[in-house]
């Protein structure tokens, strides 16, 4: 976890001011909640359905999307839209802030459908209509791109059931979403809305288009606070103990790699010189057939296949730096989730 949260690492927020700024907001305005002189502000947060709307507070719907209240959501909520920022560096801020902007208008309007059909029904799930606070219309959407973009990298079974790489990410947002039953609709409300743009339905992806003028002056005024630097080679772990470890593991590593490579090269030219030895009908490598065994002596350095420009980009564009993708690729034979996983192990 320390690695992951380093700013020393390729998983900070470089290229995700959108994503920063979402993450700053929730933790800022969490803490401001809960702190004795500003706790009467805790009002603001509530949306009770439908007063809100025969009080002409409708702004509420808007406040009650900023930040969760209990801490456990809050910081599940922040890991995952820590991890979900690799989808602003694949979009852009300007198309990524877009997709926030339509998800979660979608989102509300189709959970505010529900607690009053719910109501009508006579169903008491939210408490007498109250909204759930919480920004589950910006954070379930996300998933939706993460399990169609994301590879699977399958790593190990329990019980039979595959863990993979994005199993914890899958469990953080169950954690976030399963506090009460209207929890669990905002959960599904914030993946329906998340399909509904992903196809495109009744061209949302038009309608919720932020102007550029609007992206530009954002830019202008508060871009330079949001702007991270790009991210720097070193030690990412958090203390200085974690960091020595960390150099050990990445030690070990070159040198396992390392050990392989001198393997495969002594088998390569074991097996040439086999070929020429004293006992068989060639005696070297300079007579008839001295080119052949010239070649068998390069093909295990030479023998390795250049990765595909889709899968590098595809990689990159999850946030990795390219030299790290195409060593990545290169060590596990072109394998895209393979290489995932390693450019996983490694931030």
């Amino acid at each position: 976890m320390a690695a992951i949260l380093s700013q020393y690492s390729t998983t900070g927020f470089y290229k995700a001011p959108v994503s920063k700024g979402l993450m700053g907001t929730m933790f800022l305005t969490c803490t401001a909640m809960n702190m004795p002189l500003l706790a009467h502000m805790r009002k603001y947060l509530i949306c009770k359905l439908p007063d809100i709307f025969t009080n002409g507070e409708v702004w509420r719907l808007l406040t009650s999307r900023i930040t969760f209240l209990d801490t456990k959501d809050l910081v599940c909520g922040a890991l995952l839209i820590y991890y979900f920022r690799v989808f602003e560096r694949r979009y852009g801020s300007h198309k990524f802030a877009s997709y926030l902007l339509a998800t979660c208008t979608i989102a509300t309007l189709l959970e505010t459908a529900v607690i009053l059909g719910l109501q009508y029904l006579e169903i008491d799930i939210h408490s007498g209509g109250y909204l759930p606070p919480g920004p589950y219309g910006l954070i379930f959407p996300l998933f939706v791109s993460y399990f169609f973009d994301v590879p699977r990298v399958a790593q190990t079974q329990v019980l039979g059931i595959p863990v993979t790489g994005k199993t914890l990410t899958y469990l953080l947002g169950l954690q976030v979403c399963s506090t009460s039953l209207a929890t669990v609709i905002s959960g599904l409300c914030g993946i329906v809305a998340g399909l509904v743009y992903r196809y495109n339905v009744l061209y949302v992806q038009r309608w919720f288009l932020i102007p550029k003028w609007l992206a530009r002056l954002s830019n202008m005024s508060v871009g330079w606070l949001l702007r991270s630097g790009a991210p720097q080679e070193g030690a990412i772990g958090a203390t200085l103990e974690i960091q020595r470890a960390q150099q050990l593991e990445l030690l070990e590593q070159q040198v396992l790699l390392n050990r392989a490579r001198d393997v495969r090269r002594q088998q390569g030219q074991g097996f040439a010189e086999t070929l020429v030895g004293p006992d068989n009908y060639f005696p070297n490598e300079n007579g008839m057939f001295g080119g052949f065994f010239r070649n068998r002596r390069r093909v295990p350095e030479e023998n390795g296949v250049q990765p595909s420009e889709e899968q590098v980009q595809t990689l990159v564009e999850m946030g990795f730096e390219r030299a790290r993708v195409l060593s990545a690729l290169r060590n596990s034979n072109n394998d895209i989730h393979s290489a995932t996983n390693l450019l996983l192990h490694e931030s």
